[in-house]
């Protein structure tokens, strides 16, 4: 898979599932817009390749999530809800952050 086979997969599917290595390789090619430690899941990263605007998680180790959104003010409410779950299973409310929908 090269950088722009998963730009168009983010496109057309919304929500993409990597391995880990596959996003290690692939990363570079797109701008990392913001990066946020979740204390829980690894880094939380907002990227963009050309229009195209993305949330990358850890759900696992082994595994990447990449999420389309769909413009700045989208990427930013991700960001504060994800966080703000985070910081609440950090304080162990029991919740779970669901990946994939």
């Amino acid at each position: 898979m090269t950088a722009e086979d998963l730009r168009h997969r983010v496109l057309a599917e919304g929500i993409v599932t990597l391995e880990s290595a596959d996003w290690e390789r692939l990363g570079g090619s797109f701008d990392e817009v913001e990066r946020h430690d979740t204390f829980i899941a690894g880094d939380l990263i907002i990227a963009r390749s050309g229009d195209v605007l993305m949330a990358v998680e850890r759900p696992t180790a082994g595994k990447r999530v990449i999420r389309r959104l769909t413009d700045e003010s989208e990427a930013r409410a991700f960001v504060r809800d994800r966080l703000d779950t985070y910081e609440r299973m950090w304080d162990g409310c029991g919740c779970k952050v669901d990946y994939y929908r």
